[in-house]
């Protein structure tokens, strides 16, 4: 049986037996990108890069080569393909990855097929500490790239056409029947939009990490949790309509719309009121998939995502309004082209998470 050596915490682990290995990869403990070793390879490579395989006989291992560098230094960077450390100025920079130059070549091959290596970098280990997770990511400072976003997400869509398109579309059918049910509607729609929604965030994210997807996927909010979900949207919500109770509240007492025309502070009211529902309705853009992968609380999902969203709000915002706005003009342009832009909006949000909140690659 082979043994192998990984990389944990910047250091030297190991060895353990290839069924171990094979163990911390499926409940998180290692990455596709954590970088692993055996006897009988040359370099270090990622885990995504090798395939196990039993040697059975094989003679005991010999030590392990040294890492060449437990972590980066300062100016220097991890290629996001062959996983070795190299000085910026020898590498190039797409979104939140680097890639050296004798990595290029097949790094772009690979985002033209919207297959991009070291862009899923996996989920944190369950449970998560709300805190210790704002505390890690701020100190990352890990910015939008929303280029770099928007051309992740169409690589991915275009490389799973059918599969996204279907399970969006089926996703946006389900929350469209639920409000068109009589008197109950608006309630159904509330309830059933959260565990909808966090859903399909766990398709995509699954596509985004190179995991094996399938369109009952979409509908899993439902199973890994009902209640969270439902509970975290609907808190969103409530507090994005919130921002408008001031100036309704004005208007009941004045009856400033039942005049010829709403006046002056019945404006500001409402502007003030809107200017607070786009700010929160960005600062919440990632709750629910916080809630679904993380399985944050209710509460926690729309506290995590509000403070790590205001760290780089303009960012988010400008991805979220340009993705929107490719989904608009797809829906005016023709009412079939939303059904292939409306998939790149949820990509392409979803490789923002992933960037924000994805694990970092072993040695980084």
């Amino acid at each position: 049986m082979a043994t192998w050596y990984y990389v944990e915490a910047g250091k030297q682990a190991g060895p353990v037996e290839e069924a171990a290995l094979e163990e911390m990869l499926r409940t998180g403990r290692i990455q596709p990108d954590t970088l692993v070793w055996s006897e009988g390879m040359a370099n270090w490579q990622p885990y995504r890069e090798v395939k196990p395989v039993s040697a059975p006989g094989a003679a005991p291992p010999l030590a392990a080569p040294p890492v060449a560098s437990s972590a980066p230094q300062p100016g220097e960077v991890v290629c996001a393909e062959c996983g070795r450390i190299f000085t910026k100025d020898n590498a190039i920079q797409y979104g939140s990855l680097w890639v050296c130059a004798q990595c290029k070549p097949v790094f772009v091959q690979k985002l033209q097929e919207g297959v991009v290596s070291g862009s899923g970098r996996g989920r944190r280990p369950l449970p998560v500490n709300a805190e210790e997770l704002v505390n890690e990511v701020t100190a990352r400072g890990v910015q939008v790239d929303i280029g770099s976003c928007i051309s992740r997400g169409w690589g991915l869509v275009k490389a799973n056409l059918g599969l996204t398109i279907g399970a969006t579309v089926l996703v946006m059918l389900c929350i469209q029947a639920g409000g068109f049910i009589p008197i109950a509607g608006i309630i159904i729609s509330l309830v059933l939009q959260g565990p909808l929604m966090g859903g399909l965030n766990v398709f995509y994210l699954k596509l985004i990490r190179g995991e094996s997807a399938t369109v009952g996927d979409a509908f899993c909010g439902f199973s890994i949790g009902f209640g969270r979900l439902c509970l975290t949207f609907i808190l969103m919500a409530v507090l994005i309509y919130v921002c408008f109770a001031p100036a309704a509240v004005y208007a009941v007492v004045t009856g400033a719309l039942t005049q010829k025309g709403p006046d002056a502070l019945f404006i500001i009211l409402a502007l003030l009121g809107l200017a607070g529902a786009v700010y929160l309705g960005v600062a919440f853009v990632f709750a629910l998939a916080l809630a679904a992968d993380l399985e944050l609380g209710a509460w926690e999902a729309l506290q995590v995502s509000r403070r790590i969203v205001s760290q780089r709000w303009f960012a988010v915002f400008g991805l979220v309004f340009l993705a929107g706005l490719l989904s608009a003009l797809g829906l005016l342009a023709c009412i079939i082209g939303v059904l292939f832009t409306m998939p790149i909006f949820y990509a392409a949000t979803l490789y923002a998470y992933e960037d924000i909140f994805g694990v970092a690659p072993a040695g980084t």
